[in-house]
């Protein structure tokens, strides 16, 4: 009611403020085939549809650090609100994700981190991860995801371009491959340690989250981008209920519904990427082994979720 709308409102005045202060200073590839064309297309293309899309907010600088801190922190708090208080979240291993997230073992320090999971409704992001972290830890948002979004669904207006740009949201444009702006930019986030997710079925469920879709090469690429010895740690999680809270085409979030997310165990790709520089497996195959690897995974965490964490997908 009332008081969602006003967590709402800060939420969009926190991100406001940062695209405001800004304003003053100045589907991944569908198929095989595209990713045969990349070299046709403008790599840089997303970064021309983007509008409020602003770098200077996702450069590490104190400025960029600041802005992110209030923009995550506020929308943050009104996500966590709607799925803790709204509506009922159970995170399930969420411990997982955090040691990876800030490190806390030894497996996970020098390395990237990217998370997989299925893809239900149009705001699984930001809902699910605010759903998993405490609020103070939204406020510190440096050991929190980057995500991507389409360039003509979350670009299309300056001052939303420019609060998604400080809540670490980076513009990708369908069909242009995996050399596009986006690609190399997590690359280079991952190589640093920072934290990716990826909804790699590439588009929403039409059947509440039974079938995953296979998942697009692009993950693979990125795992296999990361220097030698140092691939990121990919953790998948299989979440249910969120249909019911943003069904598609819903325009409005809805309460009173019980949200479920499943953390899996992390996956390493050292031994398999070097594995294939050993037997000179092209590029490409390397992709397409490592997607079907990580889809492999998360079918598994399917079943266990359902098997282990029963609930209805109707």
């Amino acid at each position: 009611g009332g008081a969602c709308r006003r967590l709402l409102s800060l939420a969009l005045a926190g991100g406001g403020a940062c695209a405001a202060a800004t304003a003053a200073r100045s589907r991944f590839a569908r198929a095989e085939k595209a990713d045969e064309k990349r070299e046709a297309v403008d790599p840089d293309l997303a970064l021309k549809r983007a509008k409020g899309y602003d770098p200077s907010l996702q450069d590490g600088s104190l400025y960029s650090k600041a802005c992110q801190s209030v923009t995550i922190g506020s929308l943050g708090f009104a996500c966590y609100f709607w799925m803790h208080i709204m509506n009922k979240t159970k995170v399930i291993n969420g411990k997982q994700l955090k040691d990876a997230a800030y490190k806390r073992k030894d497996e996970f320090k020098g390395r990237g981190l990217i998370t997989v999971s299925n893809h239900v409704s149009a705001l699984d992001d930001p809902l699910l991860p605010s759903a998993m972290w405490t609020i103070p830890e939204m406020f510190m948002p440096s050991n929190l995801r980057y995500v991507f979004c389409l360039t003509d669904r979350c670009f299309k207006k300056e001052w939303v371009g420019r609060v998604l740009t400080s809540a670490k949201v980076i513009p990708v444009e369908r069909g242009h491959g995996l050399d596009q702006f986006a690609m190399r930019f997590a690359a280079e986030k991952l190589t640093n340690g920072e934290w990716i997710h990826l909804f790699p079925e590439g588009t929403r469920s039409r059947d509440h989250g039974r079938t995953i879709n296979p998942f697009k090469i692009g993950v693979g690429k990125l795992v296999a981008s990361s220097p030698e010895g140092a691939a990121p740690a990919v953790i998948p999680f299989y979440h249910t209920g969120m249909h019911n809270v943003l069904p598609i085409g819903a325009k409005n979030l809805r309460t009173g519904h019980r949200v479920q997310i499943v953390v899996g165990e992390p996956l390493f790709f050292d031994q398999v990427l070097k594995e294939h520089k050993l037997k000179g497996t092209p590029e490409h195959e390397i992709y397409k082994d490592i997607a079907l690897r990580l889809e492999k995974a998360m079918r598994q965490l399917q079943a266990k979720a359902l098997r282990d964490y029963p609930v209805n997908l109707d």
